[in-house]
């Protein structure tokens, strides 16, 4: 297990394609994916080479429902074994490698543009340093990570809706993603990261989202990336640093500045171009975990809030259409909620396996400037759910957004399709398999209003994720 976990392929966060008539003029149509890991990318106060049910400082008693079996890719275990012998070694001389394929393969029977098949892919190499074994750093870790992504979009080659129904599409070709150094400080009270980071790797994460398809909501809520382009996901990173303070052992604030400019993220660039030219984009957020200490026999939740600022430059929808002069203003922001709530365990204190539910509520209030003002996600999941498959993980979610009333004004005096509502509702089951090296995951999603125009018909989509860990 990871001291700081990889970056796996679980979320694309792409600024998900929408439709022409929903593009703001400013808005890249680069993918801004997402990212998480083999092992999510825990809020940087998350022990990974303890067991998910370890107790200390930083592991609860309680472990969460969905523990380290939840990720996208799963690292329980290693489809080659210990690579004759390599990784033991490696791992004790200070380096961690991971490397891990999955693959989302969807179709729409019915519904959307026309009916299609497409499977979208991530292949995933990370290196992880022990600045304390390799330099006698304590508390110091280097992380390098490349993706390598490849397969078509069945959201914008045949179903035209705004949340791609597949986290793995966006950013596809060859790139660098992380290049980052953390350290732990005044015994994880105090924790920094810098180097080639991804936002989405800590803020606005709830775990319960990995075990999704869908990628409005696997990873991070994908409504922020409609509004702040310089919100980035894995496989896309930027310049970047990043300070946690836990104040409590119950309690955490962190900070987090960004380089905001896009145009970096083009896929020509393979993720080399590091350049600095702004604008900046921050986030703040602050949690806390109920629960989750030695000893406390209640059942896990975490309460995260957050507060977002982007100082890119906006076209204001007021001022688009014929006949008026588009005028633009810099600078635009918003704040989120979101949770996860273990309601019933399946077994005794201690044990992993339960019923849970999440949810996230994103608002960017200025109309005139952000795409979807309006966006949440919901659920409820699993883990165990059949005790002769203690492992294995169940979910039912609904992702939401509302476009903005000003964006609708601007496209219907444009003749233009107006936007109103998107939804997507999805149902999984994610089997592991080969003491967790590989996954199987059936996925059943029902798009409402594609592309939120109301002139795409409602489209039921069938498909699968798998994954292997190597």
């Amino acid at each position: 297990m990871l001291a700081w976990p990889l970056t796996s392929p679980a979320q694309n966060q792409s600024a998900s394609p929408l439709p022409a008539v929903a593009s703001a003029a400013n808005f890249t149509s680069n993918p801004i994916l997402f990212q998480p890991p083999p092992e999510e990318p825990p809020p940087l106060d998350v022990d990974a080479t303890a067991p998910a049910n370890a107790t200390g400082p930083d592991n609860a008693t309680t472990p969460p429902l969905i523990n380290r079996s939840f990720p996208l890719t799963p690292t329980t275990g290693h489809l080659f074994g210990d690579w004759l012998g390599a990784l033991p070694y490696l791992e004790n001389n200070g380096i961690t490698p991971s490397l891990n394929f999955t693959s989302d393969l969807a179709g729409n029977p019915t519904g959307g543009l026309r009916h299609g098949f497409t499977a979208a892919n991530n292949l995933g190499l990370g290196l992880l340093f022990d600045a304390d074994k390799l330099a006698g750093i304590q508390g110091g870790s280097f992380l390098v990570q490349v993706s390598e992504r490849f397969g078509p979009s069945l959201t914008k080659k045949d179903l035209g809706n705004a949340f791609n129904v597949q986290q793995d599409w966006g950013g596809q070709t060859l790139r660098v993603v992380d290049v980052a150094y953390q350290q732990k400080l005044l015994n994880n009270t105090l924790q920094f990261r810098v180097g080639r980071i991804a936002a989405g790797d800590d803020f606005l994460v709830s775990q319960y989202d990995y075990l999704f398809m869908q990628n409005g909501l696997c990873g991070n809520p994908v409504g922020i990336f409609f509004n702040a382009p310089g919100m980035t996901a894995y496989p896309n990173a930027a310049w970047g640093a990043l300070v946690k303070f836990k104040p409590t052992k119950t309690a955490y604030v962190m900070a987090g500045l960004y380089n905001g400019d896009p145009s970096g993220r083009a896929n020509d660039h393979h993720g080399m171009d590091w350049s600095m030219h702004g604008p900046l984009f921050g986030m703040v957020e602050a949690g806390y975990r109920l629960n989750g200490q030695p000893g406390d026999t209640g059942l896990l939740g975490n309460y995260k809030v957050g507060f977002w600022y982007d100082n890119s430059v906006y076209n204001n929808f007021n001022t688009q259409g014929p006949g008026l002069a588009l005028q633009t203003v810099r600078g635009n922001w918003g704040v989120y909620g979101l949770f996860d709530q273990m309601l019933y365990r399946f077994g005794a204190p201690g044990t992993n396996p339960g019923l849970g539910i999440f949810g996230s509520f994103l608002a960017s209030p200025d109309q005139s400037l952000s795409q979807l003002p309006w966006f949440f996600t919901g659920g409820v999941a699993a883990l165990g759910l059949f005790p002769n498959r203690p492992n294995d993980s169940t979910g039912l979610a609904i992702v939401y957004g509302h476009f903005s009333e000003d964006l609708s004004a601007s496209q219907a005096r444009s003749s233009l399709p107006t936007q109103s509502f998107e939804t997507a509702l999805e149902l999984t089951h994610r089997m592991l398999f080969l003491n967790g090296a590989l996954f199987v995951q059936p996925d059943l999603q029902y798009i409402i209003r594609p592309g939120g125009t109301g002139q795409v018909a409602n489209a039921l989509v069938l498909g699968a994720q798998v994954g292997v860990n190597f």
